[in-house]
Formats: structure tokens, C-alpha cells, sequence
């Protein structure tokens, strides 16, 4: 046991040493062993600076001797480190036959193969007490540890040209004699194959294109027609539909029957169950396979959908896309030169390929779903605005999106899906509005689009100047629009606590009061406070255990609660509303913590001061949206209290925005009575 445990790796230092020397007297020697050995072949440290250094100079087409080594290794500072142009003096005596280099670099490389062997069954051995992971995972992971060392260079033996030539001759003489036949794995779709001469064994092939282009579909089309047509054992692993979708996909394509009315179950024709039966038959004795594959039956073809849901090994969700798709892409290669059949690989492109014109690059290759689960989306139909989070696995989600002149219209996403777990980064803007994204997501700048990890402070991405959305059918009455605007600014409404509303304008009070008796047959009670009042709204029938105030129902019927004023929001529902009411819900909004008056600075031109302050932060939001819906732009300022939660202004600036304010929304009660004049000074301005 304790011989066992001196062991020490496999390793032939002095043959190391000779093969250095040869490479150091033989000018020739580099080019005989250079596809053989590498940095890493070696087992000393000193033959590995040394090694390194010649092929960077072997790379340059520069001599390889003492004189030139020696020298890139000073230019290196690394002459010191193997103990100085004495030591490469010693390499040059250890080489008893210069001219034996290649017999040296194979003996170093056998030991090199045996010890990569015994790292790999280290490995294998951890993995064998990883009892938490998945019994396939490991599998797969131990193969591939194995299969690392079965491609070191000594075990990929050179063929000569000749051998190759006369294979190549056989290859065509079988074509010649079978017309027709493809040398590679039909891919069912005629002109594809004549350009391609069928999917080439041990090949990766990548199906690029924008999200809803129709890969999935085509890569399907393949399997589904190599498989009835040809015979073709073909596995299908998507990471994005399960395979109960897969299957109805395919019986779709199969049948040649609606693939929605397939899925909704609205089959209603005789013949279309005749084809659907006929298409199950076929499909069932096709030798495909999804998610799980079945070694023992053999393989022709993998299919993987798509490239970016792939989780790679190595690097890690904060690297860049580069290096994951190198990664993903490496792993793909190896497996299909491992199993010598083709891969091929879907995978999504970016917007790039819309702002230019030629071919695809590979840069275009796009990481997917690269924003925090609750960034808040627009829907162009209806206005709603609705996390991200709460999207997953729906489709043909119409949004507002550029196109390819850079102006916003309704564009729909295809797919919302998550993409796991990943490091994100907080993007502020000097407009106040904040966006959480993965490093690699793209944001428009005057270069073209940029990824966020790019950005420097000061650059400046697009952003909407308005957004236009379908009108539809409001919901909401003029009065319950007004009431809770009113109540959203300065209303009281939590639980066990009397619902009040607060506000030193008669006008304002009256209004609250009238459409709370309109709206449930509220009597209110207004109290005196110094110079403002209380104006109280008390239910119009008793309560009891079950029976809740009819502010309380309506507050849950628009799907928000009850809460202190640093927690207040907009309901999701209001955004749906048309403009109209948008610009009276802002309109009674204003009259509670809204702003209108004159801002004087020294040495300039007086101008309006116009803005809406909040203690809630998404309440601040959603005004600067709604704001944004009427194409008013505004900013969105932080202002700390002390002690106390800070407050969140929205401003209106500049003459174009405050002139565009005070006529679409101005504000109810006394403190819309400056509205006119406003308006006034800044048409001067503006025609200024």
C-alpha cells in the first residue's frame, strides 16, 4: 500500500529533454512533430516554457535554435525561470540522435496519453459519488472524459494522400453505379440535398434565422422525411417544446391537416381522420426519437433545438456569447465525430441581420430571453402592461418593436420561455426608467445596437417617444376613472381603518364625494382639519363578518389592495383604457400631488415647473408611462427625505412636452387654474 501510494504519473523527463535538444540542432525537426505534441505533452515545467517559446516562433517561420529561443524567452522574462541560456546548452547535449525527433515526441506523448487517462478516470471516479445528479448526466459526462483522450494527436493517426485518393475512388464508383445515392444522410427535400449531397457524417450543421422564421418546422421536416423516406434512425432533442408538441407537429406535417385545428381539437372532416390515421401509422414506424435516445437502435441523425437553450459546461451566464457558443459548438462537433453521424443544430439570430444586408455572420448567433422575469411588457393590442415572468410559453405576443427603418409598430414574439438563471445587470437611464438584462442583451445607440456589457456611462440608447396603442372599449366609468385617480393621490384605504379623502381644494372634494355617491350610494361626512379637510366615506349599508365596504369589493375587482401610500400602484386594467381616459385619470391625478407653476431661474427665460411626486415607486412608473402613451416624455427623479422613504418626482420638461401637458392633461381644481397662462408662455417659447 505504501509503494502504491508513491506512485508517481507516468512521465519521461530525459526523453523530454532529448526531444528538446533535437528541435533546438535539427531546423527541420519542428515541422516533423509539431502535429504531435504540445505545451501540455510535457510533464516538467521548464520543458514547457521552453516548448512554448518554440512554437511561437515556429508560428512566425523564424528559426528555432539557442540563440533564438534564449532570446524569446528574455523578451518573456522567463530565461530566468528554466535557469538561463545554460540550461538550453544542457538540451542541446542531451539529444544523442538529432535526427530521431519524431521517435523522441511519440515517446512523450505516450506518457502524456497516460496520464491524461488516469485524469480522466479521476474524474470518472468523483463523478461516481455524485449520487444527487442524474445517473445520464454523469454517463454522458464520463464518456466524454474518456472520449477527450481518444483525440489526443498520438491516437489520431495521419493517413497519406494515396490511401485517402483510393477511397475516394471507391466512394464514386459506388455513386456512379447507384445514381442517385447521396453520400450523406437525406434530408427528404430534393434541392437541399443536390446542393448539399445529402447531411455529411461527423459534420455540425447550423440552421440559423430570426425567431418565427419556421426552424423548428424545417428541422422537423427533415427528421419526419429522412426517417419515413430513407430509413434514417434520428434523434430529437429540443429544449423548447416537449414532446407531445414535437409529435403534434409532426402528425400535422405528416397528415397535411391545420396544425391549430389539430392542437385545438377542431377535426371535424372524415378525410382528415383518414389522413391523420394514415400519417400516425407512418410516423410510428419511423425511427425517431425524442428526448430520450435509444442507442441500442442505432443512429443516423441528431437534431438539436436550439443552440442557445443549451446550458454549457464550462463558462459560465456572465461570459460572453462568444464563449458560450464556442463552447456549445465544440461539445456538438465532438459528439458528431464521435457517433460519425451529422448534428444539426438550430439556432436564433440577432437583430443584426435586419439592419443589414448579405449573409449571416457567426456574431449574429443570439443568446434568447436575456431580460429579468419582472420587466414589464406592453401589448400593442390592448395597452396592458404584463411581467415578462407571467408570459412564459405563450405565443404570437403583439408588442411594440422597430423595424428596419427604426420606427415603432406592432410586431409580435413568437415564444416567450425562460431561459434559467443568469447574471444580470441594472441599466439606468438619465429619464429615470431602469431595465434589468443579462450582459449580452442589445440596446440601439448611434454605433448601431450595442450590447449592454459595452455601454459606457454617457452613451446614449433609443428609447420611445410615444406609444400608440389600439383603441378599445373602456372599461372604466367617467366617475370610478375619477374616484380613483383621487383616491390613488390622496385617499386613505386600508384595512380596519375608516376610508377617507384628503385634500385642502373644495373641488376636489366635491368631486370625490359626488362620484362616490353615484358610484355606491356613499353619504359622506367631511371634517375640518386647519385648512384642509377629511371628507369620510362610510359604507351605505353595516358590515359584518363576509359583508365588505363597497370600496373594498371594487379595490379587489381592479385587482389591487389595500395599502400605506408607499405601496400604491395603478391597476394592470387601467392601461387598457383608451386615451380619453387616460388623460382624465392624469387630469384628477395632478389635483392631488401633481405640480403646475412658474419655475424662475436667474438669466434665463421663466418657464413652467411641472411634475407629479410620489412616495411609490411604481406609481411614479406607471404615470411616467401612461404620460408616454399621450407621446408626453418625462423624467423620473429619486429625492431622498432624510430618515424617511424618499419621494419619486416625475417631470415634465422642456417648452414641446409642458405645452403638449397642459393641453392634453392640465390638471382638475384650483391647481389647474394656471393652465392658461402656461399654455401662453410656452407657445412663445415653443414658436421661438
Amino acid at each position: 500500500m505504501v509503494e502504491k501510494a508513491l506512485r508517481i504519473p507516468p512521465q519521461d523527463t530525459e526523453m523530454e529533454r532529448a526531444l528538446l535538444g533535437a528541435l533546438l540542432l535539427n531546423q527541420n525537426a519542428m515541422y516533423e512533430v509539431a502535429d504531435l505534441v504540445g505545451v501540455d505533452s510535457f510533464y516538467a515545467g521548464k520543458h514547457r516554457i521552453v516548448f512554448d517559446a518554440m512554437l511561437s516562433l515556429y508560428a512566425k517561420s523564424e528559426p528555432i535554435d539557442v540563440v533564438t529561443v534564449s532570446g524569446k524567452l528574455k523578451e518573456r522574462k522567463q530565461l530566468t525561470e528554466i535557469g538561463g541560456a545554460a540550461f538550453l546548452g544542457e538540451l542541446t547535449s542531451a539529444a544523442a540522435s538529432p535526427g530521431s525527433a519524431r521517435h523522441y515526441a511519440e515517446s512523450v506523448q505516450t506518457k502524456f496519453v497516460l496520464r491524461a487517462l488516469l485524469d480522466a478516470a479521476a474524474k470518472i471516479g468523483e463523478l461516481g459519488f455524485q449520487e444527487d445528479r442524474e445517473v445520464e448526466e454523469v454517463l454522458d459526462e464520463a464518456q466524454a472524459a474518456v472520449f477527450s483522450v481518444t483525440q489526443t494527436p498520438m491516437l489520431r493517426s495521419f493517413s497519406t494522400i494515396k490511401d485517402e485518393l483510393t477511397e475516394a475512388w471507391e466512394r464514386l464508383e459506388r455513386l456512379q453505379k447507384h445514381e442517385g445515392t447521396l453520400r450523406g444522410v437525406p434530408t427528404g427535400f430534393a434541392q437541399l440535398d443536390n446542393l448539399l449531397a445529402g447531411l455529411q457524417k461527423s459534420d455540425l450543421i447550423l440552421l440559423a434565422a430570426r425567431p418565427s422564421m419556421g426552424k423548428t418546422a424545417l428541422a422537423l421536416d427533415i427528421a419526419r422525411l429522412s426517417a419515413t423516406k430513407h430509413g434514417t434512425s434520428t434523434a430529437v432533442f429540443s429544449l423548447e417544446m416537449s414532446s407531445q408538441q414535437l409529435v403534434d407537429r409532426m402528425l400535422a406535417a405528416q397528415a397535411g391537416v391545420n396544425s391549430w385545428r389539430l392542437r385545438t381539437g377542431k377535426i371535424k372532416s372524415e378525410e382528415e381522420f383518414e389522413r391523420l390515421q394514415e400519417g400516425m401509422s407512418v410516423l410510428a414506424e419511423a425511427p425517431i426519437y425524442a428526448r430520450r435516445l435509444k442507442m441500442e437502435k442505432g443512429l443516423g441523425l441528431v437534431i438539436v433545438d436550439y443552440l442557445q437553450l443549451i446550458t454549457p459546461t464550462h463558462t459560465k451566464g456572465g461570459d460572453s456569447m462568444v464563449q458560450q457558443v464556442t463552447e456549445i459548438s465544440r461539445a456538438l462537433k465532438g459528439m458528431a465525430r464521435e457517433l460519425d453521424i451529422p448534428v444539426l443544430a438550430l439556432s436564433q439570430l440577432s437583430r443584426a441581420v435586419e439592419t443589414r444586408r448579405g449573409r449571416p455572420r457567426l456574431s449574429d448567433l443570439r443568446d434568447s430571453g436575456c431580460l429579468s422575469g419582472d420587466t414589464l411588457l406592453t401589448r400593442a393590442d390592448t395597452g396592458e402592461r404584463i411581467a415578462i415572468k407571467d408570459l412564459v410559453g405563450e405565443t404570437n405576443i403583439p408588442i411594440h418593436s422597430l423595424t428596419a427603418d427604426y420606427r415603432l409598430a406592432p410586431l409580435s414574439i413568437s415564444r416567450v420561455f425562460s431561459s434559467g438563471k443568469k447574471q444580470l445587470y441594472e441599466l439606468r437611464v438619465r429619464s429615470g426608467r431602469i431595465i434589468k438584462a443579462s450582459g449580452n442583451h442589445p440596446f440601439l445607440t448611434f454605433r448601431g445596437w450595442d450590447r449592454l456589457d459595452t455601454l459606457k456611462p454617457g452613451d446614449r440608447i433609443a428609447l420611445p417617444r410615444m406609444l400608440s396603442v389600439a383603441q378599445t372599449a373602456d372599461a372604466y366609468s367617467k366617475d370610478e376613472i375619477i374616484l380613483l385617480a383621487h383616491l390613488l393621490g390622496d385617499g386613505c384605504v386600508l384595512p380596519r381603518q375608516p376610508i377617507h379623502y384628503t385634500s385642502a381644494d373644495p373641488a376636489n372634494l366635491e368631486a370625490v364625494e359626488r362620484a362616490a355617491k353615484r358610484l355606491f350610494g356613499i353619504s359622506p361626512r367631511r371634517i375640518r382639519q386647519k385648512n384642509w379637510w377629511h371628507s369620510y366615506l362610510p359604507s351605505p349599508y353595516h358590515l359584518t363578518h363576509g359583508r365588505h365596504h363597497p370600496i373594498t369589493l371594487w379595490f379587489r375587482k381592479l385587482g389591487i389592495s389595500p395599502v400605506r401610500s408607499y405601496e400604491k400602484r395603478v391597476p394592470t386594467s387601467l392601461f387598457k383604457e383608451s386615451d380619453k381616459n387616460i388623460r382624465l385619470f392624469l387630469h384628477h391625478l395632478w389635483a392631488t400631488d401633481g405640480n403646475l407653476s412658474w419655475k424662475h431661474l436667474p438669466g434665463r427665460q421663466t418657464v413652467g415647473n411641472i411634475y407629479y411626486t410620489s412616495s411609490s415607486r411604481a406609481l411614479a412608473d406607471a404615470v411616467q408611462h401612461l404620460l408616454l402613451r399621450l407621446g408626453i416624455w418625462s423624467t423620473l427623479r429619486c429625492v431622498p427625505q432624510g430618515k424617511h422613504r424618499p419621494n419619486y418626482q416625475v417631470h415634465v420638461q422642456g417648452a414641446p412636452n409642458q405645452l403638449r401637458f397642459c393641453e392634453l392633461v392640465g390638471s382638475f381644481g384650483a391647481r389647474g387654474l394656471i393652465v392658461e397662462d402656461l399654455k401662453r408662455a410656452l407657445r412663445a417659447i415653443a414658436d421661438n
